[in-house]
């Protein structure tokens, strides 16, 4: 699980419950982590004089006083591997540009961040790192307790989902509780099929057929590293509904997609699948992207 060397978490101090550094020491143990960077970002903006002289504690420099509650949760909740290094980042602007410079500037590798319960909205910070971030994300829901013991993976049998099963290898291979990793497949049935004098039912097993030979070729791509894959075909319209009723079913502990799959939208450099489920699953959700995706347009984007 060596895809996780260095890892940047997001810490934010109101209504901080450590979900994030939990998950940031879980992952730092089972891949042996290199480092990891706890980040706090103060926007930047004018204080009313009038509140500065009822509250002058306010005058503290930031980063001072930002330090010294980021070590008092990480000594709290952070029990990552014994090697790994520890950093601390106060930084003032702009949340999501900070992340980003930080994330090209040190090499990281994965991105952890604590999300929200109820589902969010469109362009939110989240759902912009998993854009334009160059490399991988977690989002973990607040007060989730940090534990590995099943994953699921949504397939469409592209290269970017045999990206997502070989983290998801990585990480079961690490974690004991894990011995097998199940893939979903949605598959739906063409709006022509009555044209062919065959009934609905018939044409779903046509397409349930296809679909199931399709997955025996992917998997052979993937090296699961005494692991057993688990395929799960659902019949849906709907692609994004498919896998969330099959999420809510199982209620899995990970689930691990790529970044833009043969059937994703023209996001960024994000499926619109992806997008769905960032902004309404309330799983453990890993966007997992090649590291250095998108690297010129992050450039350009921290240039201006």
């Amino acid at each position: 699980m060596d895809q996780f060397n260095r890892l940047l978490v997001g810490v934010s101090f109101a209504n901080q419950d450590g979900t994030s550094i939990r998950y940031a020491a879980m992952i730092s143990r089972l891949a042996k982590s290199e480092e990891v960077i706890f980040m706090h970002v103060a926007n930047t903006g004018d204080c009313p004089e009038e509140l500065l002289k009822e509250y002058p504690d306010l005058l503290q420099p930031v980063d001072q006083y930002a330090r010294k509650q980021m070590e008092e949760l990480v000594h709290e909740y952070f029990d990552g591997h014994p090697d790994t290094k520890i950093r601390y980042e106060i930084i003032q602007g702009s949340t999501l540009v900070e992340f980003l410079r930080k994330a090209k500037d040190d090499d990281i590798d994965l991105i952890v961040m604590r999300q929200r319960r109820e589902p969010i909205a469109k362009g939110t910070l989240n759902g912009k790192l998993a854009r334009k971030a160059p490399c991988s994300l977690l989002l973990v829901p607040e007060k989730n307790e940090a534990w590995f013991d099943d994953i699921l993976v949504p397939v469409d049998f592209s290269d970017n989902s045999i990206e997502a099963m070989e983290a998801a290898v990585g990480i079961g291979a690490a974690a004991q509780e894990i011995k097998e990793i199940h893939c979903v497949h949605i598959y739906s049935v063409p709006t022509g099929y009555y044209k062919t004098g065959k009934s609905y039912e018939q044409f779903a097993e046509i397409m349930k057929g296809h679909a199931e030979r399709q997955y025996r070729e992917f998997i052979q791509k993937v090296d699961l590293k005494g692991l057993t894959a688990v395929p799960l075909f659902s019949l849906n319209d709907n692609e994004y509904e498919g896998i969330e009723g099959v999420i809510q079913e199982h209620r899995n502990s990970l689930v691990i997609v790529g970044t833009r799959g043969r059937k994703a939208g023209a996001g960024v450099l994000l499926g619109s699948f992806a997008e769905h489920l960032i902004e309404s699953t309330t799983s453990p959700l890993m966007t997992v992207k090649k590291k250095g995706t998108g690297m010129s347009f992050l450039d350009a984007l921290l240039e201006l």
